[in-house]
């Protein structure tokens, strides 16, 4: 099974829509917009996948987003 997601020309890490393929071979996105912040983390498995939105701050939606991919995970 291969990867829905293929990387665009020339930008090697980079992904369509801002999606980013980390060292450890996570996907990752950050987003924020009027006062919401949020955080799409796929595990390097490609397994498991969080989203987290938040309209406070903090928390960092990445932070949350790592931590409870750890826990899911583990």
């Amino acid at each position: 099974m291969g990867d829905v997601l293929r990387a665009r020309g020339g930008e090697e890490g980079r992904y369509g829509a801002g999606i980013l393929l980390l060292p450890d071979r996570s996907l990752v996105h950050r987003g924020d917009w009027e006062g919401f912040h949020s955080a799409f983390k796929v595990s390097p498995d490609r397994t498991t996948a969080v989203a987290v939105t938040c309209n406070t701050e903090p928390p960092d939606s990445l932070r949350v987003a790592n931590r409870l991919l750890d826990i899911w995970t583990k």
